[in-house]
């Protein structure tokens, strides 16, 4: 292993980063701002058009164990560097449709390419080349993801307020191609690849002769017959489906509050403002105070931000408000959740068992993500989301916590008999 000035895990922080601002932050817009215009000139629902999203998810779920195996198995700079490539040609591809039901094809596209850019392959990255401080670096990628967020919906906004939505996705998908798919073809490589050793694993490294203790962690086999996985990955499923609700502010507030695109873009600005904070704070949060705080900083914020939500019926700008609250909680699903399942399972084989964990929550919360539209195609209003989201998040805070002690005692066990 050769020793460089730089750790070779910067550059790879650099390369998820240059993700996020890219394509990352290009697909994350696909849907919120052209809502509206494409189902007017459609003349469909908006839970139509927002399937989208939800085969989107399904695709992803499909390939989450292909990708697990994928990025720990092969050169994972040309894994990545072609499903980002597949993510700007789904992008491009969109503003060619004619019909809504033609945008289901890019969902799938774009959804299969981030099972090997996304919510699986992040924390896979981070584990495999940070031993230490992993919640700290997930939490300011995805805080880089919500930077780009808040470019993006401004940008999209305009786009297509001057140059109509079609125009706006060819930009999107050109952005997407020139900032991150060439970073991530050369910079992103395996510690085995780059010839280092993680960050942090020379910390752990013993300075005498005596056999370092081994990283504790469970096999997949071992985690999927142990009770306190599925306990964990019920409170994962809960802030899967609850954080969907987020991505309905945009809509709430051009369509059910009638206010602009613009409007509705600065909302979701506003609470990607949140999304950054929370990003950088929760990861903070987890490595300083440990899971059960990061599960009730997502509870909290999460039943302030949508009780606020419901003022702006009487005041619009409560919108924003309520929107930077809720943006507090926004990486959740991101930050928390990968992280909930590695203070269960252990860092040592991790990708294999997040992997499978994440094909229920992509499949329940994502696949299910239109269903939360139904609740303005079928009432008129949104509030019965709002009321669902702060349910399922303290739900999700103590049935999570309930895992974390679970697996503690777990791990005393493992102590012991070591």
């Amino acid at each position: 292993m050769r020793k460089q000035n730089i750790h070779y895990s910067m550059k790879i922080v650099a390369a998820l980063i240059l993700m996020k601002l890219g394509t990352g932050g290009a697909a994350s817009v696909m849907s919120a701002n052209f809502v509206k215009p494409i189902v007017e000139e459609f003349g469909v629902e908006v839970n139509q058009f927002t399937m989208m999203i939800s085969i989107n998810a399904v695709a992803m779920a499909l390939l989450y164990t292909t990708a697990s195996k994928f990025l720990t198995s092969k050169r994972i700079g040309i894994v990545m560097g072609v499903a980002s490539a597949c993510e700007v040609i789904g992008l491009a591809l969109m503003s060619t449709y004619h019909s809504v039901y033609m945008f289901y094809f890019s969902g799938a596209l774009i959804g299969a390419a981030q099972a090997f850019t996304g919510f699986v392959a992040i924390p896979i990255i981070c584990n495999m080349w940070f031993k230490k401080k992993t919640g700290t670096v997930l939490g300011v990628v995805m805080a880089a993801s919500y930077v780009a967020a808040v470019g993006y919906n401004l940008l999209s906004a305009q786009l297509i307020t001057n140059l109509g939505w079609r125009s706006a996705y060819q930009i999107l998908a050109v952005m997407g191609l020139v900032i991150t798919v060439p970073a991530v073809f050369v910079i992103m490589k395996s510690p085995e690849e780059a010839g280092v050793l993680p960050y942090g694993a020379e910390l752990a490294r013993p300075e005498t002769d005596a056999p370092a203790k081994e990283e504790y962690g469970l096999t997949r086999k071992q985690a999927f017959k142990l009770p306190l996985l599925y306990v964990a990955w019920i409170a994962c499923i809960l802030i899967s489906y609850g954080s969907g609700v987020a991505g309905y502010l945009t809509p709430f507030a051009t369509m059910e509050l009638g206010q602009s695109i613009n409007f509705g873009a600065r909302a979701a600005v506003i609470m990607s403002f949140g999304a950054i904070l929370s990003s950088l704070v929760l990861g903070w949060i987890n490595d300083k105070f440990g899971v059960k705080a990061g599960l009730f900083w997502g509870a909290a914020t999460t039943a302030v931000g949508y009780s606020v939500m419901f003022l702006s019926y009487n005041s619009p700008a409560f919108v924003y408000i309520a929107g930077f609250i809720v943006g507090l909680s926004s990486s959740m699903y991101a930050v928390q959740c990968p992280l909930l399942a590695r203070s269960v399972v252990g860092g040592k084989h991790f990708p294999g068992v997040w992997s499978v964990m994440m094909i229920a929550n992509s499949l329940i919360g994502g696949g299910l993500y239109s269903s939360i539209a139904l609740f303005y195609d079928k009432t008129g209003t949104y509030k019965g989301a709002f009321i669902m989201a702060i349910g399922l998040f303290a739900a999700a805070f103590i049935i999570g916590s309930i895992a974390v002690t679970m697996s503690r005692r777990l791990k005393a066990v493992d102590d012991l008999i070591v």
